[in-house]
């Protein structure tokens, strides 16, 4: 029984509980001033499908980044900044147009034209009136592809937009759409039918009245694109778009696909358009506007994937000079469009131009590399270099420290990228390629330097050895397949087919074509471990270019828990699982799971064997919406886990965090969103990461990585806090428990130049909690009891008051020796206190009366060759130092104080006394020396810096002290020892005040 005091006690115990468990009624709490993703890179440009530039502004042009949002440079393209970030909801940009007349009203049209296998949809057009400084919606939310747009030349409130429509299925907002109001309304002036859109618009230069638009029947499926079909084809109008004629003679017959159109300038008579089509495709010229057509060049790579290409563009000044593009060419006709040379630039797989119509040498292109600008007609262009706008299809990490980050950029090479350096920021020089290609997987062994196994289309898989620096090809069946279907291959490797080694064996390597491969012998030999593990339909197979092969393996996971527990999941929709190893398998798929539902990733738990999560998708079955589900019993039944996130934003990933169970984070098509409770209610862990498809996600040594489709790569540095949440969400204060600090020295503070990733903060990171706004203080409290550092929310800069969760960092250092008042002085050292030694230190927190505690272990750099007793030689002589030159310094400013008294003096006692002061302050310092290193070579330099510069000898990288260093120090002591000696003397005989 229970008597009074245990009821009360209970009772006690369940209120105090309850104000630290959050109620599904709760506020998310806010996590903004604490957690920060910062994207490292790297800074080379991804795909882009929209440029536009400004004919009396010759250094300003943008584009737009299918997934990227829009970017714009002011310098003709030295450097590019994004312009949509906080404004746009979604990332893949279709169409920028600027008004020529007035430049400041920018449109852009969402979603990109270009229509390759991993397209993102738009949600309309957003519209500038302040060059692109801020952006409103405008309409066409349901447009989804936007492939064109075009502004009146003199009245920006005219704008004709050419919608694409759904690519997976039919709908009714597309085809070509007019605003008169500056965007505000739209009336759709050309439709066919719901699974027509409209592809390209071009306007006479002469007369705006005069249209040319281009109709397209496409449709995309995960298995295959139909390109053509009756609903294409090409339309003018002579009234502004009120009323269309179809424009037939001399274009094919038949079925038409994608067609791109432009009008000369220079004789608005005079057309081209690129006519894919069943039959007599290619480069087609009108000579009397439109009414009659002649076919100038049917060569294949006119026309070649022009579902992906398909735009044409005409030379402003000159007749006869016009561009198109296919894949590897950037074609320009000097001779109407009848014969080619290739223009050769940064990046193939071209996608739009725009030319200055008054000086044609000045373009900007936009292709897969990026964009760049020539102003003399294409001899040279701008750097892709310096445009974080990459498109990768995963995040892995190896087992290094700090960890790289490895993942494939679409039509680039694979990367592996520091997570952070020494320096500034990560540059070019801390990211290489390692083997496979554009699409693949690439999964590192544990080994440090790792082996890296990389695939690519077509199956391609290689062997990279990071010591070497070697490629070896591994390909599981090196039959080459292109040109084939699916069903006319032996095994079926989709474009992003799954590679992953073994936690439990770092030479053991899987990979999924229909089947299962398993090799431990890198790659000499593969094993079929598996059958057929897809649905396999047949009428699904027909795809025979690259990033269609369907009925494949998509992805592949073994428990951390439990070696032999794999499961695969299947483009069209299969979920199965092994429990040993691959002897025999069990098709668990859940009953929700509707045929042909892409099973984009399975997360093994790594907590328990029999817990699996998969996040699916259907995009690409025009179903949008969020799909993600969890099993704890082997797949036996299966939880739908994805309340809380966004009805229309699909989700590509989930992971649950390897320290704690059942906090989930899952990566969508618009973000990424976090669960505590194992994916029954989710909330946005967005923060300050800009709107872009997340195509993967990873937890490295509690950072969480995330892999994007047109950002690179972005890392949210220590999501420790989120281990613990529950207990702090509701509470008046809290101090999160710390993650281990590695004792690493590094320059860069995580704000890197434009054009670099960025790194993290240098230093301990600590995390706290405020239920409401008060003033808080830290110490840091040393293994010795000592506090080594303070900070109060009175400082500047100090931490904040504010209620939310906030972090600071502190520089692992202690404290800094004094200065002199006035300046510097110094040079070939610093003020700068000594790195900690590795330890357990202590965090406290105090507010409001209560202190809270937390421990904070330092640990020592795994890369370094120092004991912990050779960082604490070090860290001794450092102290030492830093001491002797905080005696000089003090000393100085008493002196420099003595002397302002005694100069107000004329007595010969007082006059005496300075001079003999002067003598040993000229000893200790040279007050003229203001750290500039002209200066160094003229003054010479005193005891404080000479004390100063053995600091920077000693504190250079991590070993004990040389004998000299000792000897110096010793030397330099006895000379500082010796002068504040005389200065000690001379002060009992000043003055008294």
């Amino acid at each position: 029984m229970l008597n009074d005091m245990n009821l009360r006690t209970l009772l006690v115990l369940a209120v105090a509980i309850g104000t630290l468990r959050p109620t599904a009624a709760q506020q998310p709490p806010d996590l903004s001033g604490a957690l920060r993703w910062r994207n490292i890179g790297p800074f080379r440009g991804g795909r882009v499908t929209a440029v536009a530039g400004i004919a009396s502004q010759p250094l300003v042009f943008y584009m737009g980044a299918t997934g990227g949002g829009v970017w714009k440079t002011e310098d003709a393209g030295q450097t590019w900044s994004n312009v949509s970030d906080g404004f746009f909801h979604t990332g893949s940009v279709g169409a920028v147009s600027v008004s020529q007349s007035n430049p400041n009203i920018v449109y852009v049209g969402m979603g990109e034209g270009c229509l390759r296998g991993n397209l993102s949809s738009g949600d309309g057009i957003y519209k500038s009136a302040d060059a692109g400084k801020t952006w409103t919606h405008v309409g066409l939310a349901d447009s989804s592809q936007i492939g064109r747009m075009q502004i009146h030349p003199t009245n920006p409130a005219i704008v004709y937009a050419a919608a694409i429509g759904h690519p997976y299925g039919p709908n009714a907002e597309r085809g070509v759409f007019r605003s008169k109001d500056g965007g505000r309304t739209w009336q759709k002036v050309l439709y066919v039918n719901d699974k027509t859109g409209a592809a390209d618009i071009a306007m006479d230069a002469t007369n705006p009245q005069v249209l040319y638009a281009t109709t397209w029947q496409v449709l995309r499926t995960p298995w295959d694109i139909y390109t053509t079909g009756p609903g294409a084809g090409l339309y003018k109008s002579t009234d502004g778009g009120d009323t269309w004629t179809r424009l037939t003679a001399g274009l094919p017959p038949g079925n038409l696909g994608k067609i791109g159109v432009a009008v000369s300038p220079a004789n608005p008579q005079r057309v081209w358009a690129t006519v894919e089509a069943d039959a007599r495709g290619g480069v087609y010229r009108s000579e009397d506007a439109g009414r009659t057509w002649q076919l100038l060049n049917d060569d294949f790579n006119m026309t070649a994937r022009q579902y992906y290409y398909g735009h044409i563009f005409a030379d402003p000044v000159d007749a006869n000079t016009m561009y198109t593009f296919c894949a590897k060419y950037f074609y320009k006709s000097t001779d109407g469009g009848k014969t080619y040379t290739n223009v050769q630039t940064p990046h193939s797989d071209y996608h739009d131009l725009w030319i200055d119509p008054k000086d044609p040498k000045r373009m900007v292109n936009g292709s897969d590399g990026g964009a760049s600008v020539t102003f003399n007609g294409g001899r040279t262009w701008s750097s892709m270099d310096n445009q974080p706008t990459a498109q990768f299809y995963a995040a892995i990490t190896d087992h290094g420290t700090p960890y790289r980050v490895y993942g494939s950029q679409q039509d680039n090479t694979t990367v592996s990228i520091a997570s952070r350096t020494n320096g500034a920021g990560i540059t070019e020089n801390d990211w290489h390629p390692v083997g496979g290609g554009e699409s693949g997987y690439l999964a590192p062994t544990p080994s440090n330097p790792p082996v890296v196994f990389g695939g690519s289309y077509f199956g391609l898989m290689t062997r990279y050895d990071e010591r070497t620096g070697d490629s070896q090809n591994i390909t599981v069946w090196p039959d080459y397949n292109g040109g084939r279907t699916a069903a006319d291959v032996k095994y079926r490797f989709q474009w992003t087919y799954p590679i992953i080694v073994s936690p439990h064996d770092g030479n053991t390597v899987y990979t999924g074509a229909q089947f299962v491969f398993r090799s431990t012998n890198g790659g000499r030999s593969w094993e079929t471990i598996s059958p057929d593990l897809t649905r396999n339909d047949a009428a699904k197979q027909k795809g025979g270019r690259l990033e269609e092969y369907y009925s494949t393996i998509f992805t592949i996971a073994e428990s951390p828990k439990e070696k032999g527990v794999i499961w695969t999941g299947s483009d069209d929709g299969f979920i199965q699982v092994t429990r040993n190893g691959g002897r025999g398998w069990q098709n668990v798929t859940p009953p929700a799971i509707q045929p042909y539902t892409r099973i984009n990733i399975i997360d093994a738990s790594p907590h328990d064997p029999a817990t699996a999560f998969v996040a699916a998708n259907r995009y690409q079955l025009d179903d949008f919406h969020p799909y993600i589900y969890k099993t704890t019993d082997y797949g036996k039944s299966w939880q739908a886990i994805a309340n809380g996130i966004p009805e229309r934003s699909f989700v590509r990933v989930v992971r649950e965090d390897p320290k704690r169970r059942n906090l989930l984070y899952a990566g969508t098509e618009t973000g990424v969103y976090f669960s505590l409770d194992g994916g029954n209610r989710w909330q946005s862990l967005q923060l300050d990461l800009p709107v872009v498809p997340i195509t993967d996600l990873t937890v490295k040594d509690n950072d969480l990585i995330a892999s994007t489709q047109g950002r690179a790569f972005w890392i949210l540095d220590d999501v420790t806090p989120l281990h613990d949440l529950d207990d702090a969400v509701t509470t008046a204060a809290y101090l999160f428990a710390t993650r281990d600090a590695v004792r690493a020295r590094r320059s860069g503070f995580g704000r890197a130049p434009n054009g670099m990733g960025q790194n993290p903060p240098s230093g301990a990171t600590i995390t706290y909690w405020l239920g409401r706004a008060q003033e808080v203080a830290f110490e840091i409290v040393d293994p010795k009891g000592i506090v080594v550092k303070t900070a109060t929310s009175r400082d500047r800069n100090g931490p904040a008051a504010t209620p939310g969760m906030h972090r600071i960092t502190w520089d692992m250092r202690y404290p800094d020796a004094h200065g002199i008042e006035g300046g510097t002085f110094l040079a070939g050292g610093t003020l700068r206190g000594p790195v900690a030694v590795p330890g357990t230190y202590q965090v406290r927190l105090k507010t409001g009366g209560e202190t809270l505690s937390q421990s904070l272990r330092i640990v020592a750099d795994p890369r370094s060759q120092a004991s912990v007793a050779d960082l604490q030689e070090q860290f001794d002589l450092l102290t030492a130092i830093r001491d002797k030159v905080t005696q000089v310094h003090d000393a100085v400013n008493d002196i420099v104080k003595m002397r302002r008294t005694l100069a107000s003096r004329k007595d010969a006692a007082s006059m005496k006394l300075d001079a003999a002061l002067d003598a040993v302050q000229k000893e200790l310092v040279d007050l003229r020396f203001a750290g500039y290193d002209d200066q160094m070579l003229v003054f010479d330099l005193k005891l404080n810096n000479r004390m100063a510069a053995l600091q920077g000898y000693v504190s250079q990288g991590d070993y004990a002290p040389t004998e000299q260093q000792y000897g110096v120090f010793r030397m330099v002591s006895s000379l500082v020892d010796a002068a504040l000696a005389r200065y000690a003397a001379l002060k009992a005989q000043a003055p008294s005040q």
